[in-house]
C-alpha cells in the first residue's frame, strides 16, 4: 500500500485547494467577480462537496436537492466558476435554476441522462453515493444535511526513512497552489472529462508528496469528515512543512473537523494540536523532527523548558514543556492544593521548598493559564490587613489552648529569629471563650490548623460507682435476766410468793437504777427497792411467759445467747459524669474543724485555731479513652469518719477530733460497660462489753447469775464496684439519663407499696 493515497483524501485536498486558491486571490471569502478562475484535478470525488466549494468561491447560496448525489472524475484548468459548475452539472445530468444569488441544483430528469463515469469497487472508494456528506456550505447557504459515511475508510501510508517504519513525507515537484499538496490519480480509474476540455495525460506510478511550507500570511482550510488521524498528521506536515515521528501502532482514531474560514499557518497548526491533545497525544519537538507520544509519556521525555518572559512569547499551544515558576510571596508547597486541579489530567506539579519554586509540566496553553492565575494571587499582604482574627472556640477552654499555642511558638523561636516570631501574639478571652490571634498570613494558616485539630468535640464518660461495707461480725451474747411482765393466771396476781402487775421490770432496770447513782451507795439501794417495788417479787411465776410471739417455761427467767453474721452496708452509690481526660470528684459527709493551733491570751484564757477538713465519702475520677473501646480510670478513694470528737487540752476540751481513715490510689484499664472491684481495705474491731448487779456480779462462778457479758469481733472490707460508660453523642447522654429515671421510678413505686 505504499505510494498510494485514497480518493477520500484526494476530494478532501481539492476543496483545500479551490479554498486556498480563493483566500490567496482574494484574502476573503467575499462573493467572487465572473472572471475567478479555477482549478480542480479531482477522481471519483463526491460532486456535492465540489458544488459546494464553488459556492464558497462563487459568492452565491446554492441550494442542493437531495437528488444531488454521486461520484465525479474531473480535471479544470484555469476555467472560471461558471464553466466549471456547468460543466459538472451536464456531466451529471442536472438542471441549474439561478434566482438573484440563489442557485438551485436538482436532478433534471430521465431524459437529460447524465454522462457515464466509472465507479470504484471494492476497498479503493471512499463510499457510495448514499453514504457521501456534504462539506460546510458557504456563509449564508443553508444546504440539506446527509447522513455520515459508515463504510471502511482505507489510509496510504507514505515512504519511509531508511530504517525506520515511520511514514515521512518526501520531496516532489508540484503544479498546485504553493503550501497544497497535489493529489495522486489511481490509474484503475481514470477521470471522465466533458468534451470541451481535453483530458490530461494520468502518471502511471503514484507519487509522494512534498511538504511545502506556508508563510504566516498564506492561509488554508481544514474541513475533514472522519478522516484518519495518520492522514491528518500527513495533511499538517505537508502544510507546516515539519517531520514528524510517530507509531500507527499508538496513533489511531478519526476525527472530523469543521472550519467554515480560512485559517493561518500558525492557527491551523494549533486546530492540528488541539486534536491530538483531545485524544490524549502530546507533540515533543526534536531538532531533526516532532515526535507524537502519549501524553502520559511525554513527562518523562527531554521537554522544552521556559523560563520567564519565554513563556509570554509562547503562542498558546497545545503540546507539552516544562516550566519553572519562582514565587515571591506564596508558599510552594502549599500552593500544590489550589494549582493541582487547575492543570491536565497527565500534567505534573511539583514544588521546590528550598527556592520557592513550581515545576509545571502541561501544555503552553494551560501553563499559560496558570500564570497569569498566579500573577493575581502571588501578591505581598499588607502587616497591618487580615492579620487580626478573632476565633471562637466550642469545645475547649480558651484559655488553655492559648497556653498550648504560646508554648509552640516559644519552643519555635529556638530556630527562628526573635524578630520573625514578635510578629505572632496569641491571647484569650474568657469572657466568650475566645482567642485573639495576631499573626501574618503564613502563620495564621498553621496556627488555625492547630485550632481546629485541637478543638474537637470529647466524648465523655459516665462512671457509675458502689462503695460498700461487707462487714463479717461474730457476737456472743450470754445472761440471766430476771422477767416480770406477763402472768400466766387470768385474775393478773398468781405468782409464788404474793403478787405483781404487768408493769414489772427486768434485772437490767434494776441495774441501771443502781448505776445511776454509783456515787451515793444510800441513794443506789433506794432506786434499786423502787425498782422492785413497781412490781418484783423475789419467787417463781407460775404459768408461762410470752416474748415476741414465743413461749418460754413460767419460770421467770431465760438464757439468751445471739450470733450475728454477714452484714452489708452500703455506704454511697454515685454517679460521675465527666469529659474525656477530666477529673470528676464527689465527696460524701461532714467538713468538720481541726484544731491547728492554741495560745493563752494575756488574761490566760485559752485561744484556738482550726482548719476545717471534710470527713466522709471521697471519690475522685479521671478517665481516659483509649482506642478498641478500652478507659483508663486514675482512681482515688477515701473512707474517714470520727472516732473522738475532742480531745482533753489542760482542764478544758478542744474540738480536736480523732478521725479513722482508709484511702486507695491506683490506675486501671478497664474496657466499655463492664465492672471492676477494688477492695482490701479491712478494718479490725474488738469489743468486750459486762453489765450486772454490783457486787453479786463479781462473785465468782455465782456472778454469772446476776450479770451480763458481751464479746464481739468484728471485720468490715470496703469494696468500691466501678463501672465507666462511654458516652460519644448527645443522644447516648439521654438514652441512658431516660434509663436512669426509669429504675429511680420504679424504686419509688415499690416502696410505695411497701408502705
Amino acid at each position: 500500500m505504499h505510494g498510494k493515497i485514497t480518493p477520500k483524501v484526494l476530494s478532501s485536498l481539492v476543496i483545500i485547494v479551490v479554498l486556498a486558491v480563493a483566500s490567496v486571490l482574494h484574502g476573503q471569502a467575499t462573493a467572487a467577480q465572473p472572471t475567478q478562475k479555477v482549478s480542480f484535478d479531482v477522481t471519483n470525488a463526491d460532486v456535492r462537496n465540489i458544488l459546494t466549494t464553488l459556492a464558497g468561491v462563487s459568492g452565491k447560496d446554492i441550494i442542493l436537492s437531495d437528488d444531488v448525489k454521486g461520484k465525479i472524475s474531473i480535471k479544470l484548468d484555469n476555467v472560471s466558476w461558471e464553466e466549471a459548475m456547468q460543466t459538472i452539472t451536464q456531466n451529471k445530468g442536472l438542471a441549474v435554476t439561478q434566482k438573484g444569488k440563489i442557485v438551485r441544483i436538482a436532478a433534471a430528469g430521465p431524459g437529460a441522462g447524465p454522462s457515464q463515469e466509472s465507479e470504484p469497487s471494492g476497498d479503493e472508494g471512499i463510499g457510495t453515493p448514499e453514504d457521501a456528506n456534504e462539506d460546510l456550505p458557504p456563509p449564508g447557504m443553508a444546504a440539506p444535511q446527509s447522513p455520515k459515511p459508515s463504510g471502511p475508510q482505507t489510509t496510504s501510508p507514505q515512504p519511509s526513512l531508511p530504517g525506520s517504519d515511520v511514514p515521512v513525507t518526501q520531496p516532489v515537484p508540484s503544479a498546485v497552489p504553493r503550501g497544497i499538496p497535489q493529489p495522486v490519480v489511481k490509474d484503475k480509474a481514470p477521470p471522465v472529462s466533458p468534451p470541451p476540455l481535453p483530458s490530461s495525460p494520468r502518471p502511471t506510478h503514484p507519487q509522494p508528496i512534498r511538504p511545502i511550507a506556508l508563510s504566516s500570511r498564506d492561509v488554508t482550510t481544514m474541513n475533514f469528515d472522519n478522516i484518519e488521524l495518520r492522514d491528518l498528521i500527513r495533511f499538517t506536515s505537508n502544510v507546516m512543512g515539519k517531520n514528524f515521528i510517530f507509531d500507527e501502532n499508538v496513533v489511531k482514531g478519526k476525527v472530523t473537523i469543521l472550519s467554515p474560514k480560512n485559517l493561518t499557518k500558525d492557527q491551523a497548526f494549533r486546530v492540528f494540536e488541539t486534536v491530538m491533545a483531545s485524544f490524549g497525544f502530546a507533540l515533543v519537538p526534536t531538532p531533526e523532527a516532532i515526535k507524537i507520544v502519549r501524553s502520559t509519556d511525554a513527562k518523562g521525555m527531554a521537554l522544552e523548558k521556559l523560563e520567564g518572559q519565554q513563556l509570554l512569547d509562547l503562542p498558546p499551544e497545545d503540546r507539552f514543556v516544562t516550566y519553572v515558576h519562582n514565587l515571591g510571596y506564596l508558599d510552594a508547597t502549599s500552593s500544590i492544593g489550589i494549582l493541582k486541579p487547575m492543570m491536565a489530567k497527565d500534567a505534573h506539579l511539583a514544588a521546590i521548598p528550598s527556592t520557592n519554586s513550581l515545576i509545571m509540566i502541561d501544555t503552553a496553553s494551560n501553563i499559560q493559564r496558570i500564570k497569569k492565575i498566579l500573577t493575581e494571587i502571588d501578591i505581598p499582604v499588607s502587616k497591618q490587613l487580615g492579620t487580626l482574627k478573632v476565633y471562637n472556640v466550642q469545645h475547649t477552654n480558651a484559655a488553655d489552648l492559648a497556653k498550648t499555642i504560646q508554648s509552640l511558638l516559644t519552643q519555635d523561636k529556638k530556630i527562628q529569629t526573635q524578630t520573625a516570631k514578635e510578629r505572632v501574639f496569641v491571647t484569650s478571652y474568657g469572657s466568650t471563650n475566645s482567642l485573639l490571634i495576631s499573626a501574618p498570613p503564613e502563620d495564621m494558616r498553621e496556627i488555625e490548623r492547630i485550632i481546629i485539630e485541637l478543638d474537637t468535640l470529647r466524648p465523655q464518660v459516665l462512671v457509675e460507682a458502689a462503695i460498700i461495707e461487707v462487714t463479717t461480725s461474730r457476737g456472743e451474747e450470754f445472761g440471766v435476766e430476771w422477767i416480770a411482765g406477763v402472768t400466766g393466771g387470768s385474775d393478773n396476781t398468781r405468782g409464788a410468793i404474793g403478787g405483781f402487775t404487768r408493769q414489772g421490770v427486768g434485772l437490767l432496770g434494776v441495774t441501771s437504777a443502781i448505776a445511776s447513782n454509783a456515787n451515793d451507795p444510800a441513794k443506789a439501794v433506794a432506786a434499786a427497792a423502787g425498782a422492785l417495788s413497781t412490781g418484783f417479787n423475789v419467787g417463781v411465776i407460775g404459768g408461762t411467759i410470752h416474748y415476741n410471739g414465743v413461749e418460754y417455761p413460767a419460770l421467770g427467767a431465760f438464757l439468751r445467747a445471739l450470733s450475728t453474721r454477714d452484714g452489708v452496708n452500703i455506704l454511697s452509690t454515685p454517679q460521675l459524669l465527666t469529659v474525656n481526660n477530666e477529673e470528676a470528684e464527689i465527696i460524701v459527709g461532714e467538713n468538720i474543724p481541726y484544731l491547728t493551733s492554741s495560745r493563752l491570751d494575756t488574761s490566760g484564757n485559752p485561744t484556738y485555731s482550726f482548719d476545717y477538713r471534710d470527713v466522709g465519702i471521697k471519690l475522685k475520677i479521671k478517665p481516659q479513652i483509649n482506642k478498641d473501646g478500652f478507659v483508663n480510670l486514675n482512681i482515688y478513694q477515701e473512707v474517714s469518719k470520727v472516732t473522738e470528737a475532742s480531745t482533753t487540752i489542760g482542764s478544758s476540751a478542744a474540738p480536736a477530733p480523732t478521725t479513722l481513715k482508709r484511702s486507695t490510689k491506683t490506675t486501671v484499664v478497664v474496657k466499655d460497660s463492664q465492672t471492676v472491684v477494688i477492695s482490701g481495705l479491712i478494718k479490725d474491731d474488738s469489743t468486750d462489753t459486762r453489765q450486772g448487779i454490783p457486787f453479786l456480779s463479781s462473785i465468782p462462778v455465782l456472778g454469772y447469775l446476776f450479770g451480763y457479758s458481751k464479746k464481739v469481733s468484728e471485720k468490715t472490707n470496703l469494696l468500691v464496684f466501678l463501672t465507666p460508660r462511654i458516652v460519644y453523642t448527645a443522644e447516648s447522654l439521654q438514652q441512658i439519663s431516660n434509663q436512669k429515671k426509669q429504675e429511680q421510678d420504679m424504686l419509688i413505686q415499690k416502696d410505695r407499696k411497701q408502705k
